[in-house]
């Protein structure tokens, strides 16, 4: 081999070993960045991951708060109302009568407010038969309203004989659901402003 060929042979070599060291020196930065931005892809994705698992949870919970909804609106309309309240003693007269027991008193308790609804009790007493009171049981629980009866006492009479073998007493309590005030405050709207409107 002649001393030319291994001089351009030498030199390519030299010039090779140049390029490589230069392509790596310049190109170090960059797979530095590569690295980061690798890095940055993945907690990237595991982003989007958790916010797909939110999104999935947030419409499960939307939809058992919709079908909760739905419940508390079906069991708001079985709730009596405050007028529904000032017909329950004639109501709860007429199931005694067809009951056939006799009402010997109807008076009003204290009633006991929560958050979602208030409980008005009523305190009855009555001269009743053991079928009857039943009957008139039977009767209460088929009200088209949400009406408990409960401290149910029975008492013999003294003549147990007669007409009415026992007397009654027990507690007739009525749910009248609390109607949510309406908004007060800087973003309440007038209410002559909502029916400005539906003209």
């Amino acid at each position: 081999m002649n001393s030319q060929l291994q001089k351009q042979i030498l030199v390519g070599a030299v010039a090779g070993i140049v390029v490589a060291a230069l392509i790596f020196l310049l190109l170090g930065g960059k797979r530095s960045d590569l690295a980061a931005t690798q890095a940055d892809i993945v907690q990237l994705q595991a982003a989007v991951d958790k916010g797909k698992l939110l999104k999935a949870s947030y419409e499960k919970l939307r939809e058992e708060v919709a079908k909760e909804d739905k419940r508390i609106d079906a069991l708001v309309k079985i709730m009596p109302s405050e007028a529904d309240y000032g017909e329950v003693p004639y109501r709860i007269k007429k199931l005694a009568d067809d009951a056939g027991i006799d009402q010997t008193s109807f008076s009003l308790l204290p009633a006991k407010k929560t958050t979602y609804y208030t409980e008005k009790p009523i305190a009855f007493t009555c001269r009743v038969g053991y079928h009857t009171f039943g009957q008139f049981a039977s009767l209460i629980s088929g009200y088209d309203k949400i009406i408990n009866l409960s401290n149910i006492e029975l008492t013999r009479a003294s003549n147990s004989h007669g007409f009415y073998p026992a007397a009654a007493k027990c507690t007739i309590s009525v749910f009248v659901y609390n109607v949510e005030p309406p908004p007060t405050g800087p973003n309440a709207k007038a209410p002559g402003a909502a029916g400005a409107k539906a003209h």
